[in-house]
């Protein structure tokens, strides 16, 4: 099979967000250059998240076959899609083939590939041997993230600390105090316990002698969301061991979600919109009538001063994944982007 470039993804697995994005095909074969890079990419994310446009990466992530040529998905008018005329056709690229990698209904990344009008088109056969590839890719995606992240340790692996009965630090793994300090946010130059650590601390402490299991704390900080877990260890009474590591992607979208004052079944309905799940699929996941996924659906676009269920999926990309990715953040073993602090891209606003 010819291939002229390829652009390969990694996806979130929990939402079908895009993780990464690799254009050194598209920059070294000249279909590209510094200049029009950023441009391409504004079409395409727009494309994704924005616009009603053919063969998203979710969707093909959900069919049979996960793999889809665009002059097919189009019936051979390209032109109605808006990434042909924003991007490929003015690239040189007219033909474009693409394929979501998934194991076991999960999907791990996505790749893009293009030809050139000389090389003409993708063709059925084509598209059936990507298919049959998704999985095994998918699955060597999901091993090396795993391998990768076993690793990389360092400040986004989690940290432990140990207090004494008197909330003295008795041990404190290295990278915690970063953790630290970003829950200090709301003491800046402190130098003591953040009050998080204390509120944990006592939790557990309480916890262990009614015999019961303490409760994980989510903290907002201004770079994301970080969760404690506080345990008793054995030893001396009333040490206190907590675990602080970043928030898991699913429960920071909850979190985010709730902080727009969205109702429990509200939070479902969008996690799954986030997706990219339709009505019928929703309703389906949920066990609620299609009509009830509309009232939720308006009652969640209100309150999140979104209009569609794309600018709903938008709102989530945009200020959580793309701006890690532009730093080209890594991933976690579980495919989310590895993450404590948000990362800032000075200067760029996506959604203009």
């Amino acid at each position: 099979m010819r291939i002229d470039a390829a652009c390969w993804h990694g996806l979130d697995p929990d939402n079908m967000l895009m993780t990464t994005a690799n254009p050194v095909e598209l920059l070294a074969n000249g279909f590209l250059s510094p200049e029009t890079e950023p441009l391409a990419a504004k079409s395409v994310l727009s494309s994704e998240y924005q616009r009603d446009d053919v063969n998203s990466f979710a969707s093909l992530a959900r069919r049979r076959l996960p793999a889809a040529i665009l002059s097919e998905s189009t019936r051979g008018h390209p032109e109605r899609s808006a990434r042909y005329n924003d991007f490929l056709a003015p690239s040189g690229l007219p033909y474009e083939m693409r394929t979501a990698m998934v194991s076991h209904g999960r999907a791990w990344g996505c790749v893009v590939f293009h030809r050139t009008e000389a090389s003409g088109d993708f063709t059925p056969e084509d598209a059936a041997l990507m298919g049959r590839l998704s999985r095994p890719i998918a699955e060597a995606l999901r091993n090396t993230l795993r391998f990768d992240a076993a690793r990389r340790a360092g400040p986004q692996a989690p940290g432990l600390l140990v207090l004494d009965p008197t909330d003295g630090i008795e041990l404190a793994t290295p990278g915690t105090e970063e953790v630290l300090d970003l829950l200090r946010y709301a003491n800046p130059g402190g130098r003591g316990i953040p009050e998080p650590i204390l509120i944990v601390a006592a939790q557990t402490r309480s916890a262990a002698k009614e015999g019961r299991q303490p409760t994980p704390l989510n903290v907002p900080t201004p770079n994301g969301w970080v969760t404690l877990h506080g345990s008793m260890p054995s030893g001396p009474r009333d040490r206190v061991a907590v675990v602080l590591q970043k928030t898991p992607e699913a429960e920071a979208v909850r979190l985010r979600l709730e902080a727009f004052a969205l109702s429990p079944r509200e939070r479902e309905v969008a996690a799954l919109i986030a997706q990219g799940l339709d009505t019928a699929a929703i309703s389906e996941r949920l066990f609620i009538s299609p009509w009830t996924v509309q009232d939720h659906c308006k009652a969640i676009f209100e309150k999140t001063g979104t209009r569609s269920r794309r600018a709903l999926r938008a709102l989530v990309f945009f200020e959580d994944h793309l701006p890690a990715i532009v730093v080209r953040t890594p991933l976690d073993s579980e495919g989310h982007l590895d993450v404590v602090e948000k990362p800032t891209v000075s200067g760029v606003d996506p959604r203009r």
